[in-house]
């Protein structure tokens, strides 16, 4: 296996390929790098405004963020970050708890 490597590297650098591989990556990557990062990054992190307050908030898309102002829940992650739920598909068979409540006047 190491042998075929070899002949591989010798033919890359020999015909020249090898050579306009880095002539590419030095003009190209230095443009796209920085674009491609960001790009990723704004992906995974989550902005905006409180409902109850107005308050800018930045966080990561994977973490419970709350509002540092009124402390407030404003985002809180459902499943992974790929939009595929961690829990079970189908329908749910939870009912909603229901409390009965009597008031008295007084």
């Amino acid at each position: 296996m190491f042998f075929l490597q070899i002949i591989f590297f010798l033919w890359f650098a020999l015909s020249g390929w090898l050579f306009r591989f880095l002539i590419f990556s030095i003009w190209i990557l230095p443009f796209a790098g920085p674009l491609l990062i960001g790009t990723i990054a704004n992906n995974l992190v989550i902005k905006g405004a409180c409902p109850a307050c107005r308050k800018q908030f930045v966080g990561y898309k994977s973490q419970m963020i709350r509002c540092a102002s009124c402390g407030n829940i404003v985002w809180q992650p459902e499943g992974d970050l790929f939009g595929r739920d961690s829990r079970p598909s189908g329908p749910r068979k939870s009912e909603p708890e229901i409390i009965d409540v009597e008031f008295e006047e007084k």
